[in-house]
């Protein structure tokens, strides 16, 4: 009787054991802030991607410019926001994702640029006159 117990208890304890291996996680979260660079004001509905061979996955931030990814497959992602009119895109490269583990990202975006005239300019003479050949060396 005391040896069926025995070999009870040991296949009990080599199922419990197993089963923690089942519990352990396959994927990882990504977690991060979109600010202006100028101002750190933060950027709320921005458009916020995370790339990578694996997995392509999009979220868009909440009013305070923070993010998250939950179960993103381990590997490394280029997360990239945008908020068109409001922030030029910005990329950061590089960022690994590992099973079981949250990773923090930072993006500070520029304002976009804006385009307040144009100028036009003529020359009185041309440069150079079509037709014309000349050697040219330069000796430093």
């Amino acid at each position: 009787m005391k040896g069926l117990l025995r070999i009870a208890f040991l296949t009990v304890a080599v199922l419990l054991v197993q089963g923690t291996w089942a519990l352990a996680g396959v994927t990882g979260s990504l977690n991060g802030t979109v600010e202006l660079v100028t101002t750190h004001a933060p950027v709320a509905q921005a458009k916020v991607t995370a790339s990578s061979a694996s997995q392509t996955s999009s979220t868009t931030t909440d009013n305070g410019g923070h993010f998250g990814f939950v179960s993103l497959v381990p590997d490394t992602y280029t997360v990239t926001a945008s908020k068109e009119n409001v922030i030029e895109p910005v990329s950061q490269r590089g960022v690994t994702v590992l099973a079981d583990q949250v990773q923090n990202v930072s993006l500070l975006a520029n304002p976009p640029v804006k385009t307040i005239g144009t100028v036009l300019t003529r020359a009185s003479t041309d440069l150079v006159k079509p037709g014309t050949t000349a050697n040219v060396y330069s000796v430093n």
